[in-house]
């Protein structure tokens, strides 16, 4: 009979119900990073651009009977938005756009200020949350409970999904409130009450394959200088080719015989995370009624989820199995 035994031994605390178990990664990982005072300047100052859209609805709301804001809508249809068949109805039937409006106000929102609040914070937090476990060696910490793979790569993804929530989700919700509450009428509720709902699920589109992917760099190296290098090359240089392929044929074009061209900007559209989310986006708000186009990019996410998902989990029972 050995004195010291130092072999696995059988877990003999209380065990939490497997649904549960994630969500005690996760506490811990909201709570190291809320610590950190640049991120909260950076959930407040996302919180800034929900002024833009709630001004427009109300602008909007209020040309449906007052004919001095029903001219600068129709401006704006016409200037910014680039939607002059929408300001042709805006004189003919205000009501009959309101759905198109809100939406089209609210997806630009996604678009374009939570989309580059999106790639910031990601940039700051997920580096940090498995390469430096891997680094410390805190994973061993972790799985010497009866923790899965699988429970931890939801923990930590949680964390992400989390804050995402409060930069796109929640002020999104929240910009729907505030159109609802700034009509003239209640009945507004019944033209969009859909629209909630497209937002949960533009969430999803964006924050799920955006965490799958974050991961899948941190746990790629144990530097979280690495990962975060990896992160923001992926979104700037992807961008930069989409504009680069989309724009050369129009210019080459354009020197020889000044002629412009119509371009196929759906070609390369894969090659940006950036237009992908975009064109999945527009597509989720009905805003793009081209089916067949968007199930590309819809693919292209799922394989990243599903890839880097798997990747992670295969990094870590390769450690564990050390």
């Amino acid at each position: 009979m050995p004195v010291h035994d130092l072999g696995y031994r059988k877990w003999v605390g209380r065990r939490n119900h497997r649904l549960i178990r994630p969500l005690f990664i996760a506490r811990s990982g909201i709570t190291l990073i809320w610590r950190r005072r640049m991120l909260k300047l950076l959930l407040m100052v996302a919180w800034l651009p929900i002024a833009i859209p709630a001004i427009g609805i109300f602008c909007f709301e209020q040309g449906v009977t007052d004919v001095t804001y029903r001219r600068i809508i129709i401006r704006t249809l016409q200037g910014p938005m680039e939607r002059p068949d929408l300001a042709t109805q805006m004189l003919q039937d205000p009501v009959s756009i309101r759905h198109e409006v809100w939406s089209t106000l609210i997806l630009g929102f996604f678009r374009v200020p939570q989309l580059y609040s999106m790639v910031l914070l990601i940039g700051l937090i997920a580096p940090l949350l498995i390469s430096y476990d891997l680094r410390s060696k805190a994973y061993l910490q972790y799985f010497s409970r009866p923790l899965s793979p699988n429970e931890y790569i939801i923990g930590k993804s949680a964390v992400i999904w989390f804050f995402l929530g409060m930069i796109t989700t929640l002020p999104g919700l929240t910009l729907y409130l505030l159109g609802v509450l700034l009509s003239p009428e209640i009945s507004v509720v019944g033209m969009t009450w859909d629209i909630p709902l497209r937002i949960l699920v533009a969430s999803v589109a964006l924050i799920v394959p955006t965490t799958a992917l974050a991961i899948s760099y941190s746990a790629c190296t144990v530097e979280n200088r690495y990962a975060s290098f990896a992160w923001f090359a992926t979104w700037i240089m992807g961008s930069v080719a989409y504009q680069i392929l989309t724009n050369a044929p129009r210019v080459g074009r354009g020197r020889r015989n000044r002629i412009d061209m119509d371009v196929d900007t759906e070609r390369w559209l894969l090659v940006s995370p950036h237009h992908t989310l975009g064109k999945v986006e527009t597509w989720i708000f009905g805003l793009d009624a081209g089916e067949a186009s968007v199930w590309p990019a819809i693919l292209i996410l799922l394989a990243i989820t599903i890839i880097g998902t798997l990747f992670v989990r295969s990094r870590l029972i390769a450690r564990l199995s050390v």
